[in-house]
Parts: structure tokens; sequence; C-alpha cells
């Protein structure tokens, strides 16, 4: 399709065919939903202002890409790389005081109705899209980001990627095996989708404040998280003595009701708190990995901020537990 010939309506639509692959791929590369979101409107401005200049020698899929791929390196190379606490320090004590860090350091959630097409290419695609390799992948230097997500996921020769990030074709081999190394190195975890009721317990225990049945359907070693707090805790007994601890008591006991969503390929809730004009406001969303019918991981992420793209509403009309 060359665009001298292709009616406008036509390249828009065209653009919009191709809208949730790149925001996957803008997705990995910055570990930030938000900023993936606003390259792609940026990536599709700068295609439609240069759509006189597409001659078709090159799939559109791939010209878009490339015009992407180089804006996220423009991006990365003036800001610092985006991580998860529990990769990047080691478990704080049940009693330790909270520290919070700054939002910009932290990875972001991303919500699967706008990455996938369709609940069937979100599970084909969870490793991909996993907050674990999100995270390892941001540990990687910006171009051998860009040429492992290229070459690995989205399936370009490596005369291509040599040509979309003006590198060789031997530079583009040693920072693909330098890539894959690394990957290789890190553990990888599992995930499966748990059977609905058991998912239907684990909200039922948060919003009844039931801690012995919650604490139950924690793996041992599960890890928990609450980004944008750096602390973290390890281990199911961990994660009791801080919901008792005095931090989170008194917030737990105000109570929590939660919408289901999917985030990153996983289950994920969106919790409310009722605040004093009888609204239920929208706090943070949980992302959660089961192995089995037991969370081996839990991850919080605090602060409304979190939840661009999750289209739930800021406020639900509730009575009071």
């Amino acid at each position: 399709m060359g665009s001298t010939s292709a009616p406008d309506s036509e390249f828009v639509a065209a653009f919009s065919a191709h809208r949730s692959e790149l925001l996957r791929h803008c997705y990995r590369m910055l570990g930030c939903y938000a900023e993936a979101e606003d390259h792609v409107q940026d990536t599709l401005l700068r295609a439609w202002r240069a759509r006189e200049t597409y001659t078709g020698d090159a799939p559109l899929r791939h010209w878009l890409l490339r015009i992407a791929t180089n804006a996220c390196l423009n991006t990365l190379d003036r800001r610092r790389l985006r991580r998860l606490p529990q990769l990047e320090r080691t478990a704080s004590g049940a009693q330790a005081a909270l520290e919070r860090s700054e939002e910009i350091e932290w990875i972001t959630p991303a919500p699967d109705a706008q990455l996938f097409v369709s609940p069937e290419e979100a599970l084909q695609a969870r490793e991909e899209i996993a907050l674990a390799f999100i995270a390892l992948l941001q540990r990687l230097p910006p171009k051998q980001r860009a040429v492992l997500l290229l070459k690995d996921v989205v399936g370009w020769p490596s005369e291509e990627i040599a040509q979309a990030l003006d590198l060789s074709v031997s530079s583009v081999s040693s920072a693909l095996h330098r890539a894959r190394e690394t990957l290789a190195a890190a553990p990888r975890p599992s995930a499966v989708d748990p059977p609905l009721e058991v998912l239907n317990d684990y909200v039922r225990c948060w919003e009844e404040r039931d801690l012995e049945g919650l604490v139950g359907r924690l793996r041992e070693d599960i890890v928990f998280a609450m980004p944008p707090f750096a602390s973290w805790f390890q281990g199911s007994e961990a994660v009791r003595g801080f919901l008792q601890s005095p931090q989170f008591a008194g917030f737990w006991a105000r109570g929590l009701r939660a919408l289901r969503t999917r985030a990153n390929s996983l289950p994920a809730l969106v919790w409310y708190t009722p605040r004093a004009d009888g609204q239920w406001r929208a706090h943070s969303i949980h992302v959660v990995r089961f192995e089995g019918t037991q969370v081996a991981e839990a991850t919080n992420f605090v602060g409304p901020h979190y939840l661009r793209g999750f289209d739930l509403p800021d406020a639900l009309s509730l009575a009071r537990p």
C-alpha cells in the first residue's frame, strides 16, 4: 500500500490495526504504560505527517515499528531505568517502616485490554509481557533491548534491524548475543490462571479482612511488593506481620472493595477505599501471580496514576462495610 494512492481514511485504518502491537513494543522498551501510550500517539502522528514519503517498499507495520523504536531510544537516552522493588533490593522486615521512592523509578502495570485484541492473544504472549520480563528488559542497555525485541519478539532479520537502528550487522549480532545471555541467566517465573473459586476466595479474604484465610492462600515464599514503596516482603509470615502492623492494619480496617481486571496477562484487582463523602475512590491496582491455587507474587501499585489505560471508574458509590 503506497501512501500516494491510498486515501487518508485507509491510512488511518491501517495505523489503527497496528496500535496494539506498537503499544506492546513501546511498553517493553520503556517499562511504563503511560509513556508507551504517549509514544504510540507520537509514532502515529509522525507517520501521518510523513505518509507521503512511505512508498510501500517495506510493510507499513515495519515502518511504524522503526519510528516507534527510535522514539523510545531517544527517550531512554535521557532518563534512568525503571525497576521493581523485589528485583533490586533485599526484603524488609515485617515491622520495618515503609520506604517510599519516586514514582518515576518503577515499572508500571499495563492493561491487557489495551495491549491485546483478545484474551487468547494475551495468554499466548503471557511471558512476553510479564512484569518480571519487563523488569529484566530494563536492565539491558537500550540498543541491546531494541535488538532483542526486534529479533526475538517481532521477528525481524538482522539486516533490517541494522538498517533501522543505524548499526552494522555484526553489531546487531553482538548485541543480540549479550542480551540473550543476560536473559538466560535470570529466572523466568511461571504463572497460571487460578480456578475462579480460588480467585473469588482471595478477593473475599481481602474485602472481609480474613487474615487467616488470606495467609492460607499465600505460598510460603510469596513475594509481596508495593511500588512506589521500595520496601517489600518475602514469605507468608512476613506478609502476615506486615498486614497486622499498625501502618497497615488501620488502613485495612477502613475497608477495601475490588473491581477485577487483567494486567500483564495476570489477574488484577483495582482496590477502592472509602472516603468521607461516601464514595469509594480508586486507591491501587493489585497484580497477582498464582502458582497452582496459591499466590506466589502480589505487586500492589499504589496510586491512581498506575491505573492509566484500565478504563475503570475513579469512584464507586457503595455502602460502608
